[in-house]
């Protein structure tokens, strides 16, 4: 799910009910920018030796890495949400 999500945005179809109206009310003007860099599928390639990427039989376990990264990454961002008092326990906008 894009972190530019909105709640209120008439495309959305993700909800097979309706969201409430306080929650609509909340989410009115969530049009977010500048939520950070989109870092999937970039980390270990930034972060290594292109020497290491010429290999093509290592590219495989490298991408296994790399999801395992970004999986960590995305289970932070649920433990933020759950510890902090600024966001909603629904939130899909953390940083």
């Amino acid at each position: 799910m894009p972190q530019n999500f909105n709640i209120v945005d008439t495309a959305n179809t993700l909800f097979k009910v309706r969201p409430s109206y306080f929650n609509q009310a909340l989410h009115f003007s969530d049009k977010y920018k500048n939520m950070g860099y989109r870092y999937y599928g970039k980390i270990l390639k930034n972060t290594t030796s292109l020497e290491l990427w010429a290999n093509p039989l290592q590219i495989n376990m490298f991408s296994r890495i790399e999801s395992m990264i970004t999986f960590l990454f995305e289970q932070v961002k649920i433990i933020k949400k759950t510890y902090s008092i600024a966001h909603s326990k629904d939130a899909t906008n953390v940083n």
